[in-house]
């Protein structure tokens, strides 16, 4: 089965590295929905804006690094040539776990699946009309800038909202985020909308899951057109230039 995408989203993070790990958890990531001329119709999203939040059907993009950032980091175990689709395996290593333990990958949200299809949650900021066809801004983003978008479709609360629902071994894994220390003097130079976005992203350790302590070591994250250059020490992490 083929499917068309309606849209694509643009974000400020074109590249893998960086992506938040759930939509939760960078609630001040910004994107726009933009429709494909098939799909630009104004009719399309009539009554969206009276919803508070959405739902995102779109495809993984796995093994094509993107963005201009020096520092791109890639799973050995799994990652393919670039343009390429990564294989699936039965079990992965979540970074909830530090990836150090296996689970099967239906129990998870790996982006190593059969089908490259992801599903995210996001907060409607607002539906505008550009040139006669509609563009929705959205927040908590989590996916990277250009992927398609499959569908949309609005969060119902009394349906999709399951206050008795267990979190199974995510639960047994409590979230650990770093303490960021970024300089007055380089805050600066990201735009005020954006900075919000961009401490929520570091806050979640860019690297892969069970990278080595390396003190030394300086990391790029290509963000909003920007190079953010950054080290990490135990929980801490410094932003030590932008670019």
């Amino acid at each position: 089965m083929e499917m068309t995408p309606i849209a694509h989203i643009e974000t400020d993070l074109p590249q893998k590295f960086g992506i938040p790990r759930n939509s939760f958890l960078a609630p001040h990531l910004q994107g726009r929905i933009v429709f494909e001329p098939e799909f630009a119709l104004p009719q399309a999203v009539a009554g969206l804006e009276e919803f508070s939040h959405l739902w995102l059907l779109w495809e993984f993009e796995n093994g094509t690094p993107g963005g201009t950032a020096a520092d791109i980091a890639t799973d050995a175990a799994t990652a393919s040539k670039p343009g390429t689709t990564a294989k699936w395996t039965p079990t992965v290593r979540p970074p909830r776990l530090g990836g150090s333990e296996r689970r099967g990958v239906f129990a998870t949200r790996s982006p190593f699946r059969p089908n490259p299809i992801g599903l995210t949650c996001v907060k409607l900021d607002r539906v505008e009309i550009v040139d006669g066809a509609p563009v929705i801004h959205v927040l908590a983003a989590d996916l990277r800038d250009g992927t398609p978008i499959f569908d949309i479709k609005p969060y119902i609360p009394f349906a999709d909202s399951h206050p008795d629902a267990t979190g199974g071994w995510i639960d047994r894994a409590p979230w650990r985020e770093l303490e960021v220390d970024f300089p007055a003097e380089l805050r600066k130079i990201i735009p005020s909308p954006k900075l919000a976005g961009l401490i929520e992203v570091l806050r979640q350790d860019p690297r892969r899951a069970g990278s080595k302590h390396e003190p030394e070591r300086v990391y790029h994250l290509a963000y909003a057109g920007l190079d953010v250059a950054f080290t990490v020490d135990g929980e801490s992490l410094r932003v030590v230039d932008i670019t």
